[in-house]
């Protein structure tokens, strides 16, 4: 397996899709080597080996995140993603696996060129494109990364029936090779509810501009009419967080808008267990896991139409990412009527539930055993 991220240092869903995706597949029998640029510490899964080049790690761990490059990498980065790929597509005991699987585009080009030299079969897993990352402003050198990989794998896993769509049409992704496989969440004891006086209406993400915070805020700043006492929550990080900043004070909710920045795994927990809404404004949303987590702490979301979880949640309030008002009258019902967010509550919990990261596994296997005669859906 190819990623860039793997807890505890991620930025994004996918370092928790390849830790919980990990997991299951050792839990299944399936033995993972795991190739990154850093070099840990990583949150330790038995059955999994992490290799990555040389001694040192071969970028630098400041670097941003997977999805934080905003107008691309600069010249030092795309050396390391370089060396990155280099490494991969010469590392002599990848021939000793059945199979390579690639996690959007830092490892495309290794991960191409070692599955030709093997001739081992290709799985690509995209999590989101530059497309989405960019709002339709691509960097070329990430998109022809992508295409690589994309032209290449034997199979392409979207996290997103909608990102699946974007795959045929931008990238030319023939049908019969593409598969769609969700992301999930795991129960926690941390996210049994807390009840409180105030009300409190939660983002939880990046702070970047296709996840369409400032529309949270403007709603927001309507919201807080109907629902003066309400505490509005932002936590993330992320280079959209100055003008955010600056555009909360401009529409003069200061004081009712926290700012947490990074928040650690028990402290989201805590967020969750106590917020009266999530909200999920985001203007491209290949997923959405943080509205899934918020689901399954039994927490009513608000999320935007673009967004994958809309997909599999028919217990959530879905609407059009530029529709401020829209978004701020479905905040202010859930917010008046006790009894209408309860029930919300509830049967989004039990949706976000009911299929956890052992099925998404299950649904991984089977790709795999299209591509390896069967080999990959055997278990110990």
């Amino acid at each position: 397996m190819v990623g860039w991220e793997f807890p505890p240092h991620h930025t994004g869903g996918l370092g928790v899709h390849c830790y919980e995706l990990c997991r299951e597949l050792t839990r299944l029998g399936h033995k993972v080597t795991f190739l990154t640029p850093f070099h840990g510490p990583f949150t330790p899964v038995e059955g999994v080996t992490f290799r990555w080049p040389g001694s040192d790690p071969a970028v630098d761990a400041r670097l941003p995140g997977t999805y934080d490059f905003g107008p691309g990498p600069g010249p030092s980065a795309l050396a390391a993603i370089d060396l990155y790929n280099d490494w991969i597509g010469a590392l002599p005991e990848v021939a000793e696996h059945d199979l390579l699987h690639v996690h959007d585009w830092f490892g495309t080009v290794g991960a191409v060129r070692a599955a030709h030299r093997t001739r081992l079969p290709l799985v690509m897993t995209v999590h989101s494109t530059e497309y989405d990352r960019s709002l339709g402003h691509p960097w070329a050198h990430i998109l022809a990364r992508e295409q690589t990989g994309l032209d290449h794998a034997d199979r392409v896993i979207a996290v997103s029936r909608h990102l699946g769509q974007q795959l045929r049409e931008r990238y030319g992704v023939p049908e019969g090779k593409l598969r769609v496989v969700y992301n999930a969440v795991r129960p926690s004891p941390r996210l049994a509810r807390l009840e409180h006086s105030r009300s409190i209406v939660l983002y939880v993400g990046r702070l970047a501009a296709m996840k369409g915070v400032d529309t949270f805020l403007r709603a927001a700043q309507r919201v807080s009419e109907h629902a003066p006492g309400t505490l509005f929550i932002v936590a993330g990080e992320g280079p959209e967080y100055p003008r955010l900043l600056t555009l909360a004070a401009h529409l003069g909710i200061s004081d009712r808008v926290l700012f947490l920045g990074h928040v650690s795994e028990e402290e989201r927990d805590l967020l969750l267990a106590s917020a009266s809404v999530f909200v999920l404004p985001s203007v491209v949303e290949p997923f959405g896991i943080a509205a899934l987590e918020a689901m399954a702490a039994g927490v009513p979301a608000v999320v935007s139409k673009t967004s994958g979880v809309a997909e599999i949640a028919d217990s959530v309030f879905a609407v059009d990412f530029w529709d401020t008002e829209e978004f701020a009258s479905r905040i202010t019902e859930l917010l008046r009527y006790p009894e209408l967010r309860s029930a919300m509550g509830a049967r989004a919990q039990w949706t976000a539930l009911k299929e956890g990261w052992a099925e998404r596994a299950l649904q991984t296997v089977q790709v795999y055993g299209e591509l390896t005669g069967g080999k990959g859906a055997r278990t110990r």
